[in-house]
């Protein structure tokens, strides 16, 4: 328990190029020093004395690695020390079967921890140390063990599988991963924007509730259903919006058409109307600030209509929804005319009243421009507004 604490503190880390390198370090370190007592034990006292200095040097390495966040360094001073002990060892003539392992594994470390333009230059670097010294010991001595036990060419011409198996792992493993810390990080961006949507609306809430409590104070009396009714579905168009972007497939844009149809069900439904106004879009999707927008402004009209509407009341065959998009502009449009020629003028609820303000407000918001044409059988509202905020704002 006392060595699996520190150890599980240790590896305690996300990153997994960083613990793969802080395990390579540890256990190197550890399998030097096994080589130096081995070689203690058969009085190579020089040997010993390599194996422990390098031991030492890596976890100094680990210690130091713990403190940093430069992975390619560290990466880098580690396979220098392989390389070296492979490279002293190999001229030394000891341990010739546990030396010859590690010219491929520095190659595919290249790979791993280093970006492939790097990892390339490197392993041409070490394809030129590992020749000449292949040079060297066979012009010192043709009857090396290494050109028998483990065959140096062969050892040499197998570095360029070991390359194209590296090469491979970047087009494929290593892109994969770059994916996957892209999403991590868009969904931690998108975390952020859940939080500061929210924020936004409950801000929005309060500020609605605010306005009705300032009304109230100034004598307009409004019955506590009828109220609460239209908070609700103030907050109910808000939530939707919500639940559209949860449900969309593309999380930076919402569909239009199914969020508006949507929205004046619930409308209707609220006020037990069955006929449910006509929908037209072409297919626009928006991003979310824009929508709810929209959908704040869809609300309010779609409420002021019912209340003035006959009860029961046939939606389907006096509003006309339409929004369109084109060349980086949107039109919003709800049009409401009368049942038929006999029927009273239509009109606002107030100009000054609680819904036309939060149209003004949500359409000042979204940077649009509002049209009003108010006639005596037709009353319309047309919202001009860019879909995204452009650059330059």
């Amino acid at each position: 328990m006392k060595i699996y604490l520190p150890l599980s503190r240790l590896f305690e880390t996300h990153d997994y190029k960083r613990l793969i390198l802080m395990g390579l370090l540890l256990s190197t370190a550890f399998l030097f020093a096994g080589f130096g007592v081995i070689a203690l034990e058969m009085g190579h006292i020089d040997i010993f004395v390599t194996k422990s200095v390098l031991s030492v040097l890596l976890l100094l390495l680990l210690y130091f690695y713990r403190r940093s966040h430069n992975t390619s360094l560290f990466a880098l001073l580690f396979l220098m020390l392989v390389e070296f002990e492979s490279v002293s060892a190999m001229f030394g003539g000891h341990f010739y079967d546990f030396v010859t392992i590690f010219p491929f594994f520095s190659v595919l470390a290249f790979f791993y921890f280093f970006r492939l333009k790097n990892a390339l230059l490197l392993t041409a670097l070490h394809f030129t140390v590992w020749s000449a010294l292949a040079v060297i010991l066979y012009n010192e001595n043709a009857a090396n063990p290494v050109f028998h036990h483990v065959p140096m060419i062969n050892m040499l011409s197998t570095t360029f599988v070991v390359v194209f198996i590296g090469i491979i792992y970047h087009l494929s493993t290593e892109r994969t991963y770059a994916e996957l810390e892209r999403a991590d990080r868009q969904k931690a961006l998108f975390l952020k924007e859940v939080y500061h949507r929210t924020k936004n609306n409950l801000n929005q809430i309060a500020s609605l509730l605010g306005l009705q409590l300032l009304r109230l104070k100034n004598g307009e009396a409004e019955s506590a259903e009828a109220l609460l009714k239209k908070n609700k579905l103030r907050i109910e168009a808000m939530a939707m919006v919500h639940e559209a972007l949860y449900r969309s497939n593309d999380l930076s844009k919402i569909d239009a058409a199914e969020y508006m149809r949507h929205l004046t069900e619930q409308v209707c439904r609220a006020f037990g109307i069955e006929a449910m106004p006509k929908v037209e879009t072409d297919g626009t999707a928006l991003p979310f600030d824009k929508m709810l927008k929209i959908g704040m402004v869809l609300n309010e009209l779609c409420t002021n209509t019912i209340k003035h509407a006959p009860h029961g009341g046939d939606l389907s065959s006096i509003v006309r929804i339409a929004l369109t998009c084109d060349r980086g502009k949107c039109r919003f449009h709800y049009e409401q005319k009368a049942l038929h020629d006999t029927a009273k003028p239509l009109k606002l609820e107030r100009e000054d009243g609680l819904g036309m303000t939060l149209i003004r407000l949500n359409v000042e918001e979204m940077d649009g421009t509002l049209q009003i044409e108010h006639q005596n059988k037709r009353l319309a509202f047309t919202i001009l507004f860019q879909p995204f905020i452009s650059a330059g704002t």
